[in-house]
């Protein structure tokens, strides 16, 4: 379950990479893209919470709770965008901060 669960983040990762590019290159980006970005990144954390309810022991809950933050954060990034607005680069920048903390606490408790 953690596998496929790392799996769907990397995913998520190379989508939000994509996106990274199209944001810093100006060029229009796609709304459907960032939807599944964010729909598959709201997978990966019910599937997260699945995996932490039913396990014993140590569980990653840092990572979890990064993820919900960037969730949130991406959510208002896409609420900004949907509105019309223009949103600082710098929320975005925090954005992928935050998520990338979360994806690699995922990865460093999966390693263990």
């Amino acid at each position: 379950m953690l596998t496929f669960i790392v799996i769907v983040y990397i995913i998520v990762a190379a989508i939000g990479l994509y996106m990274f590019a199209k944001l810093f290159s100006k060029t229009r980006r796609k709304l459907v893209i960032g939807i599944i970005h964010g729909s598959l990144g709201l997978f990966g954390l019910a599937c997260l919470i699945f995996y932490i309810s039913l396990s014993k022991g140590e569980t990653p809950v840092e990572s979890f709770l990064l993820l919900l933050l960037a969730l949130f954060i991406g959510g208002g990034l896409l609420a900004t965008n949907i509105s019309g607005k223009k949103f600082p680069l710098w929320i975005a920048m925090i954005h992928i901060g935050v998520a990338l903390t979360g994806i690699y606490f995922l990865i460093s408790y999966w390693i263990r």
